[in-house]
């Protein structure tokens, strides 16, 4: 089975992606900031991170980098999910080993689409 990290602040959110994907087979962990996503992800195998930027503490951007420190992205693909919007933003990521860039808000069929195109990108 698919294990997704969905990393976010807003536990409404991760709620709401939560039964997306689990209606859809995926197995899901859930993080509520970068320090949570890298403990989980240094405790487990994921086979994707759904990680927001905009977050308290640690942001996503920093807990990209901390994952690329710590080795922790080897095999693991993430997916940004974010409101921040514009052509840098996506380019940095995509840079940093970011397979794909979602702006909130999104309905479960573009989520979908970008989890399977990715999985699916060996």
């Amino acid at each position: 089975m698919t294990r997704i990290l969905v990393v976010d602040d807003e536990p409404e959110m991760v709620e709401i992606i939560t039964m997306m994907l689990e209606n859809e087979g995926y197995e899901i962990e859930k993080a509520y900031n970068g320090h949570e996503c890298l403990n989980k992800l240094e405790k487990g195998k994921f086979d994707l991170v759904l990680l927001d930027i905009r977050m308290p503490k640690m942001d996503g951007w920093e807990t990209l980098r901390k994952m690329k420190e710590k080795k922790i992205v080897d095999g693991t693909k993430v997916i940004i999910l974010t409101v921040e919007k514009g052509p840098g933003v996506e380019i940095f990521g995509l840079q940093n080993f970011v397979k794909d860039y979602l702006t909130k808000p999104f309905d479960r069929e573009t989520l979908v689409e970008s989890i399977t195109g990715v999985l699916e990108d060996k």
